[in-house]
Protein backbone atom coordinates (compact mmCIF):
# COMPACT_ATOMS: atom_id res chain seq x y z
CA UNK A 1 0.00 0.00 0.00
CA UNK A 2 1.50 3.35 -1.07
CA UNK A 3 2.15 5.92 1.59
CA UNK A 4 -0.21 8.89 1.79
CA UNK A 5 1.35 12.16 0.70
CA UNK A 6 2.22 14.58 3.45
CA UNK A 7 -0.20 17.47 4.12
CA UNK A 8 1.95 20.04 2.22
CA UNK A 9 2.16 17.70 -0.81
CA UNK A 10 -1.63 17.07 -0.66
CA UNK A 11 -2.23 20.84 -0.53
CA UNK A 12 0.03 21.38 -3.55
CA UNK A 13 -1.82 18.64 -5.46
CA UNK A 14 -5.18 20.22 -4.59
CA UNK A 15 -3.95 23.64 -5.77
CA UNK A 16 -2.77 22.12 -9.07
CA UNK A 17 -6.09 20.35 -9.57
CA UNK A 18 -8.00 23.56 -8.82
CA UNK A 19 -5.85 25.48 -11.31
CA UNK A 20 -6.48 22.86 -14.00
CA UNK A 21 -10.23 23.13 -13.41
CA UNK A 22 -10.03 26.94 -13.54
CA UNK A 23 -8.07 26.87 -16.81
CA UNK A 24 -10.59 24.44 -18.31
CA UNK A 25 -13.50 26.69 -17.29
CA UNK A 26 -11.80 29.78 -18.77
CA UNK A 27 -10.97 27.99 -22.04
CA UNK A 28 -14.60 26.90 -22.41
CA UNK A 29 -16.21 30.12 -21.15
CA UNK A 30 -14.18 32.82 -22.93
CA UNK A 31 -15.34 31.98 -26.47
CA UNK A 32 -18.91 31.83 -25.17
CA UNK A 33 -18.48 35.36 -23.76
CA UNK A 34 -17.35 36.81 -27.08
CA UNK A 35 -20.37 38.67 -28.42
CA UNK A 36 -21.60 37.46 -31.77
CA UNK A 37 -21.59 40.08 -34.52
CA UNK A 38 -24.96 41.51 -35.52
CA UNK A 39 -26.30 43.16 -38.65
CA UNK A 40 -26.62 46.42 -36.69
CA UNK A 41 -22.90 46.29 -35.80
CA UNK A 42 -22.07 45.49 -39.41
CA UNK A 43 -24.08 48.51 -40.52
CA UNK A 44 -22.08 50.70 -38.10
CA UNK A 45 -18.77 49.39 -39.44
CA UNK A 46 -19.89 49.93 -43.03
CA UNK A 47 -21.85 53.16 -42.93
CA UNK A 48 -20.97 55.03 -39.72
CA UNK A 49 -17.21 54.45 -39.66
CA UNK A 50 -14.83 56.53 -41.75
CA UNK A 51 -12.70 54.65 -44.24
CA UNK A 52 -9.44 55.45 -42.35
CA UNK A 53 -10.98 54.28 -39.05
CA UNK A 54 -12.24 51.09 -40.67
CA UNK A 55 -8.79 50.51 -42.19
CA UNK A 56 -7.08 50.86 -38.78
CA UNK A 57 -9.59 48.48 -37.17
CA UNK A 58 -9.32 45.96 -40.01
CA UNK A 59 -5.50 45.91 -39.94
CA UNK A 60 -5.62 45.24 -36.19
CA UNK A 61 -8.10 42.40 -36.68
CA UNK A 62 -5.98 40.90 -39.47
CA UNK A 63 -2.85 41.13 -37.30
CA UNK A 64 -4.65 39.47 -34.39
CA UNK A 65 -6.13 36.74 -36.59
CA UNK A 66 -2.77 35.86 -38.12
CA UNK A 67 -0.70 36.32 -34.96
CA UNK A 68 1.50 38.98 -36.56
CA UNK A 69 2.15 42.70 -36.17
CA UNK A 70 0.36 45.49 -38.01
CA UNK A 71 3.65 46.18 -39.79
CA UNK A 72 3.53 42.64 -41.17
CA UNK A 73 -0.04 43.22 -42.38
CA UNK A 74 1.19 46.41 -44.10
CA UNK A 75 3.94 44.39 -45.84
CA UNK A 76 1.46 41.68 -46.89
CA UNK A 77 -0.90 44.32 -48.25
CA UNK A 78 1.95 45.72 -50.35
CA UNK A 79 3.64 42.52 -51.50
CA UNK A 80 1.76 39.33 -50.48
CA UNK A 81 -1.97 40.15 -50.53
CA UNK A 82 -2.92 36.48 -50.90
CA UNK A 83 -1.92 35.99 -47.26
CA UNK A 84 -4.81 38.28 -46.23
CA UNK A 85 -7.34 35.71 -47.46
CA UNK A 86 -6.39 33.21 -44.76
CA UNK A 87 -8.52 30.66 -42.96
CA UNK A 88 -7.51 32.36 -39.70
CA UNK A 89 -9.01 35.64 -40.93
CA UNK A 90 -12.23 33.82 -41.85
CA UNK A 91 -12.43 32.06 -38.47
CA UNK A 92 -12.83 35.26 -36.42
CA UNK A 93 -16.19 36.51 -35.16
CA UNK A 94 -15.98 38.93 -38.11
CA UNK A 95 -14.71 37.52 -41.40
CA UNK A 96 -11.81 39.89 -42.09
CA UNK A 97 -10.42 37.92 -45.01
CA UNK A 98 -10.04 39.65 -48.36
CA UNK A 99 -8.92 39.06 -51.91
CA UNK A 100 -8.74 42.84 -52.36
CA UNK A 101 -10.27 43.77 -55.73
CA UNK A 102 -10.57 40.12 -56.85
CA UNK A 103 -9.37 39.85 -60.44
CA UNK A 104 -9.25 43.63 -61.06
CA UNK A 105 -6.12 45.68 -60.35
CA UNK A 106 -6.01 46.96 -56.76
CA UNK A 107 -3.84 49.94 -57.64
CA UNK A 108 -2.82 51.92 -60.69
CA UNK A 109 -1.02 55.14 -61.55
CA UNK A 110 -4.09 57.21 -60.63
CA UNK A 111 -5.85 55.04 -58.03
CA UNK A 112 -5.38 52.83 -54.98
CA UNK A 113 -8.60 50.94 -54.29
CA UNK A 114 -7.24 48.37 -51.83
CA UNK A 115 -9.02 49.71 -48.71
CA UNK A 116 -12.40 50.22 -50.43
CA UNK A 117 -12.14 46.68 -51.82
CA UNK A 118 -11.28 45.36 -48.34
CA UNK A 119 -14.35 47.02 -46.83
CA UNK A 120 -16.53 45.74 -49.70
CA UNK A 121 -15.25 42.18 -49.14
CA UNK A 122 -15.90 42.64 -45.43
CA UNK A 123 -19.47 43.75 -46.16
CA UNK A 124 -20.40 40.92 -48.50
CA UNK A 125 -18.67 38.15 -46.55
CA UNK A 126 -20.25 39.18 -43.26
CA UNK A 127 -23.68 39.80 -44.78
CA UNK A 128 -23.56 36.18 -45.96
CA UNK A 129 -22.28 34.98 -42.58
CA UNK A 130 -24.99 36.85 -40.66
CA UNK A 131 -27.78 35.71 -42.97
CA UNK A 132 -28.46 39.26 -44.15
CA UNK A 133 -27.33 38.96 -47.76
CA UNK A 134 -30.44 40.40 -49.34
CA UNK A 135 -30.31 42.24 -52.65
CA UNK A 136 -31.08 45.57 -50.97
CA UNK A 137 -28.29 45.09 -48.40
CA UNK A 138 -25.79 44.07 -51.11
CA UNK A 139 -26.76 47.14 -53.16
CA UNK A 140 -26.31 49.37 -50.10
CA UNK A 141 -22.86 47.83 -49.53
CA UNK A 142 -22.01 48.44 -53.18
CA UNK A 143 -23.16 52.08 -52.93
CA UNK A 144 -20.86 52.44 -49.92
CA UNK A 145 -18.11 50.88 -52.02
CA UNK A 146 -18.61 53.63 -54.60
CA UNK A 147 -18.51 56.30 -51.87
CA UNK A 148 -15.27 54.75 -50.53
CA UNK A 149 -13.77 54.66 -54.04
CA UNK A 150 -14.64 58.33 -54.51
CA UNK A 151 -13.12 59.17 -51.11
CA UNK A 152 -9.81 57.66 -52.22
CA UNK A 153 -10.04 59.59 -55.50
CA UNK A 154 -10.63 62.85 -53.64
CA UNK A 155 -7.29 62.35 -51.87
CA UNK A 156 -5.42 62.12 -55.21
CA UNK A 157 -3.72 65.01 -56.98
CA UNK A 158 -6.22 67.24 -58.77
CA UNK A 159 -5.04 66.13 -62.22
CA UNK A 160 -5.49 62.45 -61.30
CA UNK A 161 -9.03 62.75 -59.94
CA UNK A 162 -10.99 62.53 -63.22
CA UNK A 163 -9.22 59.32 -64.27
CA UNK A 164 -9.53 57.91 -60.74
CA UNK A 165 -13.28 58.64 -60.75
CA UNK A 166 -13.65 56.94 -64.13
CA UNK A 167 -11.99 53.81 -62.72
CA UNK A 168 -14.22 54.07 -59.64
CA UNK A 169 -17.34 54.19 -61.82
CA UNK A 170 -16.22 51.09 -63.74
CA UNK A 171 -15.44 49.15 -60.53
CA UNK A 172 -18.84 50.11 -59.15
CA UNK A 173 -20.55 49.05 -62.40
CA UNK A 174 -18.80 45.67 -62.18
CA UNK A 175 -19.94 44.92 -58.63
CA UNK A 176 -23.43 46.26 -59.31
CA UNK A 177 -23.95 43.55 -61.91
CA UNK A 178 -23.61 40.86 -59.24
CA UNK A 179 -25.31 42.79 -56.43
Amino acid sequence: MPARPSPPVRAALLVRAALLVLVAVVVVAVPACTPRPTLAELDRKLYATSLPSFDRWWRGEQASANGVSRATIDRWLASSPGRLDSAAARARPWDVSTDLCSSSPDTGPVFDFRVPCIRHDFAWRNLRRLGGSTRSRRLAASRQFLADLRTTCDARALVQRPACRAFAASYFAAVSVVS
